[in-house]
């Protein structure tokens, strides 16, 4: 049975944990351990841990929240009788009965070291979470997840491949190789660059676990905007436009965004300015303002966010970028991919299928039962892709310099953080 249902990345009810561990001597001790040892060893790792702040968004606090206060999961606990684990667990729990994670889904908790590749025992021992309801972590092909119930669906079916939806739109867009780097724009949208090693990021940037394939460990380091298809549905349902074949044509119905600029913030800013408590808004609307220019702002919101996601990664990084592939519901804007091509001087790839999270899943658990003979075999069954290049625009980096100016007036806004 289940104690609760299921949690998601909003849920705010841990607030108070995080602004008082934020705030604590454990939290601080950590932090100036963190400052001595980067002093001493010149690890970037410690320098990250000496810049180390919770959010709601990850697991931790969430967790010690619900194991504190839900009444039958204490009782429950105190009697060994608890099992936790991710979407992935769940699904597997109810397929096949078995409690387990697979290492793409546990490693974007905070709950899980990427320089080990094993739990990070400092958090259980820190934050007093009882290890022993963890899922054990695998691979993400193999085995070791057996087959669904007969019951369940009729007859009983293996389950080749597990991933999670970032790591399987890496995989699924053919992003095999170091620098090889992706765009997710969805709901929210994600920026994914393979690396070598984790990185430890001085500004935000979260290192992750693309995949393990049998000795293959392939590390991501991505950067996250919560709010990107969310927008464009509230600027429907405000009837700034009505229908989204029509979009790139609308907004280029304008020259430009006749000096309005739009902060993309209903849940808060991401990285670099990491501000939870950030609102949205637009800024520099006058008497001559149409719709259309709003319209164009948002828009043009998405694109810089992505601008701003790819500076940061490679500020901290000597790796080097030499193409986007774009999948995701949003990706289907050419306005918005060619400007992000624009402000990046980089090319731009839109696959012709852009839900390239569940291909990448399917793809893995083909290659696993020998449906297909390998990678190369899949990324040419992925159709075609439509290339956007550089078009040379001087007023985007000053267009972007002066959103950036309009994010910051819209930080420190809300007294409840929204991550």
């Amino acid at each position: 049975r289940h104690f609760h249902n299921f949690i998601t990345w909003k849920d705010m009810r841990a607030d108070k944990l995080v602004k008082e561990w934020n705030n604590g001597i454990s939290m601080r001790a950590l932090r100036f351990g963190g400052t001595v040892l980067h002093g001493v060893t010149r690890n970037t790792r410690y320098k990250a841990a000496s810049m180390l702040n919770l959010y709601n968004k990850l697991v931790t606090l969430r967790l010690k929240w619900v194991l504190e206060n839900v009444g039958p999961l204490k009782a429950a606990l105190e009697k060994d009788d608890v099992l936790f684990g991710c979407v992935d667990t769940w699904l597997i729990y109810k397929f096949t009965g078995k409690h387990m994670t697979e290492m793409s889904n546990i490693a974007a908790t905070g709950m899980f070291d990427p320089f080990t590749l094993d739990y990070a025992d400092w958090v259980f021992a820190l934050f007093g979470i009882p290890k022993s309801i963890m899922p054990p972590i695998v691979g993400s092909c193999g085995n070791h997840f057996g087959s669904t119930v007969p019951d369940l669906l009729g007859s009983s079916i293996p389950i080749g491949a597990v991933l999670a939806d970032q790591s399987a739109s890496v995989f699924g867009s053919g992003c095999h190789s170091v620098g090889s780097a992706k765009i997710t724009l969805g709901t929210g949208s994600f920026l994914d660059v393979v690396t070598a090693k984790p990185h430890a990021s001085m500004t935000g940037l979260v290192p992750i676990v693309g995949w393990n394939i049998d000795n293959e460990v392939v590390h991501l380091t991505e950067g996250q905007v919560h709010d990107t298809g969310v927008l464009l549905e509230w600027a429907r349902s405000t009837d700034l436009f009505n229908d989204f074949s029509q979009l790139s044509s609308e907004v280029e119905s304008v020259a430009d965004s006749g000096g309005v600029f739009f902060v993309p913030g209903f849940n808060g800013l991401t990285v670099p300015i990491s501000d939870p408590s950030a609102t949205a808004g637009f800024i520099g609307i006058c008497a001559k303002t149409q719709k259309s220019h709003m319209l164009r702002a948002i828009l043009e919101s998405i694109a810089f966010s992505q601008k701003q996601l790819l500076d940061n990664f490679t500020a901290e990084s000597s790796i080097k970028i030499e193409k986007l592939i774009v999948d995701g519901g949003v990706a289907r804007s050419d306005f918005i991919l060619q400007l992000i091509s624009d402000l990046t001087g980089l090319k731009v790839e839109r696959p012709e299928n852009v839900e390239m999270a569940t291909w990448g899943a399917a793809a893995l658990a083909a290659l696993q039962v020998g449906m297909f003979s390998s990678r190369e075999e899949v990324r040419s069954l992925s159709g075609k892709s439509k290339i956007f290049r550089c078009q040379t625009n001087s007023r985007c980096e000053e267009d972007y310099q002066k959103w950036q100016r309009a994010c910051a007036r819209f930080t420190k806004w809300n007294d409840i953080a929204s991550f």
